[in-house]
């Protein structure tokens, strides 16, 4: 299961949660890229909340250490057909004077990851 930031929420909640319009427009193109390549329909495919079955997730192996284990695990899962099913969640999302640590490059390296597991395992 993962906790969608979207799910459920008006455009007006989005950029308060994500506290930038560019991170919106970002998280809306690597989510639809990631549903495209993952035969998914998810909302937020980049979200921090997730959980899953603990026998699943000893299953995988992980290489990612940062950023892109969003896009790895997701991968993972679609190729062992493991449902993920989407939970709306309350999030207030910090900017980087408060913290934030993402960046535009770890967008790219999301793209890299979604690629390389899903073709190039």
């Amino acid at each position: 299961m993962y906790g969608s930031r979207v799910l459920n929420n008006k455009i007006n909640k989005k950029a308060q949660n994500f506290s930038h319009r560019l991170r919106i427009i970002g998280n809306l193109f690597l989510t639809k890229l990631s549903n495209i390549i993952n035969n998914q329909n998810l909302t937020d495919a980049h979200t921090c909340y997730k959980l899953f079955e603990s026998d699943f997730f000893k299953s995988i192996k992980l290489k990612e250490n940062d950023f892109s284990f969003c896009p790895e695990i997701t991968t993972k899962a679609s190729l062992l057909e493991e449902k993920i099913t989407e939970m709306p969640i309350n999030y207030n999302g910090r900017t980087y004077n408060e913290g934030k640590k993402i960046k535009a490059s770890d967008g790219f390296k999301a793209i890299y990851v979604l690629f390389k597991y899903r073709f190039f395992k």
